[in-house]
C-alpha cells in the first residue's frame, strides 16, 4: 500500500480550521493510489461444463477503465495471467469442490467470495480489485448456476461455482429469509470443507470489501500474523465478541483441529436451532431457567400475547453465532450471550446473571477478560500521529492482536449450547496441543467503512483518500457503492460485465451497480462517452442540504437531456465541500455513517438529522473540476445517499438518469480518448430560456461531438435554458434513461425539455445563502471555540475562476 509522503505538508502550522483543511488537501495530492480493475482477455472458446484448460496466458488489458497508474505486482504471490479461467459445477457433487481449489489455488493460496445474483456487482468489483493487485487465484461461490453463468460468461471471465447446500432444507431458496440465510453460513461450511481437503491457506472475503493491495506480505510476516491460522478482522474492541465475518483468512489448519471445529460449530448451532425450535419458544428449555429467575422475559411485538419468545429475522445472524463460538473457544467453555435464538429482553439490571447462566458460571468481568486478545504493542517509534485522526484521539499502539482457540469438544451425546451444553471447561493441554491460534491485525491492513476500533482511521472520516487500507470494508456504509465511487475503487468493467449479463423475466437487469437499470444499456459495448458540467455554476452551494442535493439533481437532469440530444451519458456534478452542512471541523473529508450519525462528535462529516439521509464523500477530481476558490482545488465533494430509494424519492432525484462523476476519469484511462471543454459563453446561445437542440449541437462542432469527455463549462448564475425541437430520436434516449419517470419529465406534449418537477425547479431557482442550516452539524458545534473561525471562513463568498473558451486535450 502506498503511503503518504512526508513533505512539509505536515508541519504546516494550525491555527484556523482552513489551515487544517490546505493540509489535509496536501496529504491527499501527495498520495498515491492503488489503481483499480484489469480486463482479462480469455479464449473465446467456453470451456466445457468444469474442465479447465492447461493454464493459457492470458493478458491484462491495458484498457483499465480508471485512467490510474497500475504498478506491476512482484512476488511469488501474483497469478494474474497463470491460471485459467474455471466453471465449476454444483460443489455439493462427488469431487467437484477439490477440483475446482486444486484449479484455481497458487502457491498454496486461494481467496472464495459468495453471491447471490442481486450480488453479482459486488463480487464483480471485488474480483477486478483483486486482480488490480495481482491475485487471480480465487473464484466466486454462487448460490444459484444461472448466476454462475452470468459471471463466467461476462466480459471478466469470473470464475465461479455454485452449491445446492441448504443446511438440511433449513436454508431454502423459496424462502426471503432462508435464501439470504443461506449466503451467510454457506461460506463456514466450505471453509470447514477446504480444510478438510488440506494443502491451501484459504481467504473468504465478503462482497462489500475492496482490496488495495496485496495482503499476503503482512499475513506472511513472521513477526506479527505468520505464526496464525485463524485471522480475523476486528469491530468496536478486540475482543471475540466483537468481530466481524466480512473476513477470514485460514493457514494450516488441520482437519479436525481448532478452526475447522470452530466452523463446524457455527453450523451445528444453526441447526440445532432449525430442528428444535421448541426448544427456544415459550416453555421451552432455552428461556425456563432465565425467565423463572425473572432474568429476561419475552417480548410482545408482534407476539399473540405479550412476553412471547418468538422466531425473528436477525441481521448478521451467522457473525453473532460466530461471535459466540469464538468466545467460547477463547474462554474455553460452551457459551452463548451475542446470538438470541428468539425473541427476548434481558431485564434491566440483571446483564451480570444473564452473562452468568448462559456462560456456565462465568462472571460479566470474567467473561470480558477471558474474550479479550492479547494485544502486541508497537514500538514507540513507528506509533501512528495522533493528530493524524482527531476523532479518535489516540493512535494505533498495536501491530497485532492473537489468542489461542480452546474450542471443546462436543460430547458423544450432543446437546444444544445454553441447554444442555453450558460449560464444559476445556481440556486446556490437550487443546493447547493442536497448536491452533486465532489472531487480528491493526487496522492499517483491514478497516472497515464505520470505523469504530481504537486508531482505527474508518472510511467516513475520508482518510481513506489519503491512506486506504489494505483491505477496505464497507461495512454500516450507508451508501456503499456511492463510497467506493467517490474513492475511485469502483471499477467501471464491473457496469460492462453487469450490461453483457442475461436478463430477468421482466427484461430487467439481473444486478445493478453504480447506474440504475435504464442507464446501464449504454455500458454493453464498453464504457460509454460522456457529457460532464464544469465552470463556476456546475456545483450548488446552500446551507440546507436538501437545497443543495435538489438543485444539484436539476443539474444533473439538465445534462441528461443534452447528453441524450449528443448520444452520450451524463454524469452528475460534483457538489461544493465548502456548504456549512458538511461538516470539516477536522479538514479531512466529509462522510456519513448509519452507525455513528447518532453519535455526532469531533471528527463526524455528516448531517447529524437523521431524517436526511443524506451526505457528501471526498475524493480526487484533479481534472478541473473543483469548484472556484476558496474551495480547494484538486478534490470535489460527491452526494452520498441512503440505499433506500425512499430516501431519492424525497429529494426528487431518484431515477434520474446518468453516472457518477468518477465515470470521466475511467473514460479517459482508455487508450486514444480525448478530451473537449467548452465554455458556454462561446457559443453564441443565451444561457437563460430557450435553446434550439440543433442549433446547440451544430455550434459544438465535429471536434467536439467525437470526443470521449465533452465538458461543459457554465458561469456562475447560469439559467439552465430549456431545449426545443430535440427531435424523437433524442427524447427516445432521454425516456430511455429516464424509465417510468419520462411521463413526468418529457411528455411529448412537452415543447421544451427538461419538464422540471417542482421540487427540483425550485431548488434550481433558490438563491444560495450564507445562512446556517440549523439541521446542520455545524449547528452542533456554536458552543466549540473552533465553530466561530469555522463559520467565519465559510462566511467568504465564492469566487468565480474564469477558464478558457474552448480547449482540447487528449486522455
Amino acid at each position: 500500500m502506498h503511503q503518504p509522503s512526508r513533505s512539509s505538508c505536515l508541519s504546516a502550522p494550525v491555527a484556523i480550521p482552513l489551515g487544517l483543511w490546505s493540509i489535509a488537501v496536501c496529504l491527499f495530492l501527495a498520495a498515491r493510489h492503488i489503481s483499480p480493475d484489469a480486463v482479462v482477455r480469455v479464449p473465446a472458446v467456453r470451456i466445457a461444463e468444469h474442465l479447465p484448460a492447461q493454464a493459457p496466458q492470458w493478458a491484462v488489458d491495458s484498457e483499465s477503465g480508471d485512467g490510474l497508474e497500475r504498478a506491476p505486482c512482484v512476488g511469488r504471490f501474483c497469478s494474474v495471467g497463470k491460471l485459467a479461467p474455471y466453471r465449476a459445477l454444483d460443489f455439493e457433487i462427488g469431487d467437484e469442490l477439490k477440483r475446482a481449489v486444486r484449479a484455481r489455488s497458487w502457491q498454496g493460496e486461494l481467496v472464495i467470495t459468495y453471491a447471490n445474483v442481486g450480488g453479482s456487482a459486488w463480487v464483480t468489483n471485488l474480483a477486478l480489485s483483486l486482480r488490480n493487485v495481482g491475485i487471480e487465484h480465487f473464484f466466486v461461490l454462487e448460490m444459484s448456476d444461472l448466476a454462475c453463468d452470468a459471471l463466467y460468461n461476462s466480459p471478466a471471465r469470473i470464475s465461479c461455482g455454485w452449491s445446492s447446500w441448504d443446511l438440511a432444507g433449513c436454508k431454502s431458496e423459496k424462502d426471503t429469509v432462508g435464501s439470504v440465510e443461506r449466503m451467510w453460513f454457506i461460506r463456514h461450511h466450505y471453509l470447514a470443507r477446504i480444510i478438510g481437503l488440506g494443502g491451501v491457506n484459504v481467504m473468504a472475503l465478503d462482497g462489500d470489501i475492496v482490496v488495495n493491495a496485496m495482503p499476503y506480505p503482512t499475513l506472511h510476516d513472521p513477526l506479527t500474523l505468520g505464526g496464525a491460522n485463524l485471522v480475523i478482522s476486528l469491530d468496536n474492541a478486540a475482543l471475540s465478541v466483537n468481530v466481524n465475518n466480512g473476513f477470514l483468512y485460514l493457514r494450516a489448519c488441520k482437519p479436525g483441529g481448532q478452526t475447522q471445529r470452530v466452523l463446524l460449530e457455527i453450523l451445528q448451532r444453526e441447526r440445532n436451532f432449525c430442528f428444535n425450535r421448541s426448544v427456544y419458544l415459550d416453555s421451552g428449555a432455552y428461556w425456563q431457567a432465565t425467565d423463572a429467575a425473572g432474568i429476561t422475559q419475552g417480548i410482545n411485538a408482534n407476539a399473540v400475547r405479550a412476553g412471547q419468545h418468538q422466531p425473528r429475522f436477525v441481521s448478521a445472524k451467522d457473525q453473532k453465532i460466530y461471535q459466540d463460538v469464538l468466545t467460547s473457544a477463547f474462554c474455553g467453555r460452551h457459551l452463548a450471550l451475542r446470538y438470541e435464538p428468539t425473541s427476548v429482553t434481558v431485564v434491566k439490571g440483571r446483564w451480570s446473571e444473564y452473562v452468568r447462566h448462559f456462560s456456565g458460571g462465568l462472571s460479566n468481568e470474567e467473561m470480558l477478560r477471558c474474550a479479550a486478545f492479547e494485544p502486541h504493542a508497537l514500538p514507540p517509534f513507528v506509533r501512528g500521529e495522533a493528530e493524524a485522526f482527531g476523532a479518535k484521539t489516540l493512535p494505533p499502539r498495536f501491530s497485532h492482536w492473537t489468542r489461542p482457540l480452546l474450542l471443546p469438544a462436543r460430547p458423544p451425546a450432543g446437546g444444544i449450547v445454553g441447554v444442555q451444553l453450558l460449560g464444559l471447561p476445556a481440556d486446556s493441554e490437550r487443546a493447547r496441543a493442536g497448536g491452533e491460534v486465532a489472531a487480528a491485525p491493526n487496522t492499517s491492513f483491514i478497516a472497515s467503512w464505520h470505523g469504530t476500533m481504537e486508531g482505527e482511521v474508518p472510511g467516513w472520516s475520508g482518510n481513506w483518500a489519503f491512506s486506504p487500507p489494505k483491505v477496505a470494508h464497507f461495512v454500516g456504509g450507508m451508501d456503499k457503492v456511492g463510497a467506493m465511487l467517490a474513492l475511485g475503487w469502483w471499477r467501471w468493467q464491473t457496469e460492462v460485465v453487469l450490461a453483457n449479463m442475461p436478463r430477468d423475466a421482466s427484461g430487467g437487469p439481473l444486478a445493478l451497480g453504480a447506474v440504475d437499470a435504464p442507464t446501464l444499456r449504454h455500458f454493453k459495448k464498453g464504457l460509454p462517452n460522456v457529457l460532464a458540467l464544469a465552470g463556476p455554476g456546475a456545483a450548488a452551494w446552500h446551507a440546507a442540504f436538501d437545497v443543495s442535493v435538489r438543485a444539484q439533481g436539476a443539474r444533473r437532469l439538465w445534462l441528461s437531456v443534452l447528453a441524450s440530444l449528443l448520444g452520450r451519458v451524463a454524469v452528475e456534478p460534483v457538489t461544493d465541500c465548502t456548504q456549512p452542512w458538511l461538516v470539516r471541523l477536522n479538514n479531512t473529508a466529509f462522510g456519513y455513517s448509519r452507525r455513528m450519525q447518532r453519535v455526532p462528535r469531533e471528527g463526524v462529516f455528516q448531517e447529524v438529522d437523521e431524517r436526511s439521509r443524506v451526505g457528501a464523500t471526498m475524493g480526487e477530481c484533479a481534472r478541473g473540476f473543483s469548484p472556484p476558490p476558496p474551495h480547494a482545488q484538486g478534490v470535489c465533494c460527491f452526494p452520498l445517499f441512503d440505499v433506500r430509494a425512499k430516501v431519492r424519492r424525497r429529494h426528487g432525484i431518484a431515477g434520474l438518469p446518468g453516472a457518477h462523476h468518477r465515470l470521466v476519469d475511467a473514460v479517459l484511462g482508455r487508450p486514444g480518448a480525448t478530451r473537449m471543454d467548452v465554455e458556454w459563453a462561446s457559443l453564441g446561445l443565451p444561457d437563460s430560456g430557450l435553446v434550439d437542440a440543433p442549433q446547440l449541437a451544430a455550434s459544438l462542432g465535429p471536434a467536439a461531438v467525437r470526443a470521449s469527455v465533452l465538458v461543459l463549462r457554465v458561469p456562475l448564475g447560469f439559467g439552465w435554458p430549456q431545449l426545443v425541437q430535440l427531435g424523437e430520436a433524442a427524447r427516445g434516449s432521454l425516456c430511455a434513461d429516464l424509465g417510468p419517470r419520462c411521463a413526468e419529465i418529457a411528455p411529448e406534449s412537452a415543447p421544451a425539455l427538461p419538464v422540471w418537477p417542482p421540487i427540483l425547479a425550485d431548488a434550481l431557482r433558490a438563491a444560495p445563502t450564507r445562512e446556517l442550516n440549523p439541521a446542520s452539524s455545524v449547528a452542533e458545534w456554536k458552543s466549540d471555540p473552533r465553530a466561530a473561525e469555522l463559520l467565519r471562513a465559510l462566511s467568504k463568498p465564492p469566487r468565480a475562476a474564469r477558464a478558457p473558451v474552448i480547449r482540447g486535450q487528449s486522455g
